[in-house]
């Protein structure tokens, strides 16, 4: 399951990191969105096996949280409910092994 001990702290965030990982084919990041002083967290979710820049937008599920601590812990809350929510089809993702590339412009 998606800990939240796992990813990374706030501060790393505060930096301009980006966090991403994967799931039991769940594919998911976190980063630092908007312009200062009005920060955000983006959360996005998609299906794997590829990484985001060649997911077809339309398989991308967004939110947004509070440029906080507690909106770090809201963002990794609401990646385990969009996992519990589709898990079947999480589950079903191809391994990247068995798909051939896609490049969405």
């Amino acid at each position: 399951m998606i800990d939240e001990k796992e990813i990374m702290p706030y501060n790393f965030f505060e930096y301009g990191g980006v966090y991403s990982g994967g799931h039991e084919g769940m594919r998911y990041m976190i980063k630092r969105a908007g312009q200062k002083p009005d920060f955000i967290f983006q959360a996005l979710v998609w299906r794997g096996p590829y990484a985001s820049a060649a997911a077809a937008p339309e398989d991308i599920t967004a939110a947004e949280f509070e440029f906080s601590k507690q909106g770090r812990i809201n963002a990794i809350n609401w990646l385990k409910e969009q996992y519990g929510l589709r898990r079947d089809y999480w589950k079903e993702a191809p391994s990247i092994l068995d798909v051939k590339p896609v490049i969405h412009e």
